[in-house]
């Protein structure tokens, strides 16, 4: 799964300009973005998620609270957060599949985190492309109404099948997309990623270009938001390590 994730670098732009780059609006009815790095993103947090306008064909920037809330809730409930999509099975979920078929984003990220049992503690490990560059993890989002007429908006990342090295800690990971996969991602139409070949659409995304390290186990505490959690543990919790994984 994915239950925390990164964003230090501002957004500027992901992806080669020969493979169609995406290009981050500032978010929208803010004529001034101030961007603040996060180091330690949460459920029920808001943070940054790109949309397209499908009849503009612009791209668009908001921010949301994440843990999808579906349009059909009656409550708006936080108690049971849709943090995660599982990609095998969106299409047909009654909670996900609206949402897969018409509302689609983007989540930047520069690295999530995951957590493994190991020898009596409760490790963290950061996950990042070996670049250490943006990259663009795939969402849904839903407006939710309430009784009074207010609205929220919220967004869940979707999860696929770890790949070798991710797997190593948890058997899944976010569905990270590469240039014209976030476009086409981001196109919005149900009929684009065929059943047949979603499989191969979601599949994770190589080893090779990941790295994987062990981080402060500050990071645990999701008050915490500072470069303290991407930094190497402790010297007397690093000895506990195993780390072979």
């Amino acid at each position: 799964m994915c239950g925390r994730y990164t964003l230090v670098k501002k957004p500027i732009s992901i992806g080669s300009d020969n493979k169609g780059k995406i290009s981050f609006p500032p978010p929208s009815g803010s004529k001034e973005y101030s961007f603040k790095a996060r180091y330690n993103i949460a459920p029920t947090q808001n943070n940054l998620v790109i949309r397209k306008d499908l009849e503009a064909g612009s791209l668009t920037a908001n921010e949301m609270r994440w843990g999808l809330v579906p349009s059909w809730s009656k409550s708006g409930s936080t108690t049971s957060l849709l943090i995660n999509a599982r990609s095998e099975t969106i299409a047909d979920k009654p909670s996900f599949k609206a949402a897969y078929q018409r509302r689609r984003c983007l989540v930047p990220a520069d690295g999530y985190y995951e957590w493994k049992r190991q020898r009596r503690i409760n490790q963290p490990y950061y996950l990042q492309l070996k670049d250490e560059e943006l990259f663009c993890m795939a969402g849904i989002w839903e407006t939710w109404h309430d009784p009074a007429g207010n609205s929220s908006e919220s967004f869940a990342i979707l999860t696929t099948q770890a790949n070798a090295l991710a797997s190593r800690i948890h058997d899944r990971m976010p569905v990270i997309l590469q240039d014209e996969g976030a476009h086409e991602w981001l196109d919005g139409n149900p009929e684009t990623i065929e059943t047949e070949s979603r499989f191969n659409f979601f599949a994770a995304i190589s080893s090779d270009r990941m790295q994987c390290r062990p981080v402060n186990p500050l990071v645990n505490n999701n008050q915490n938001d500072s470069p303290e959690c991407i930094k190497p543990p402790p010297v007397e919790a690093s000895t506990q390590l195993d780390m072979g994984f």
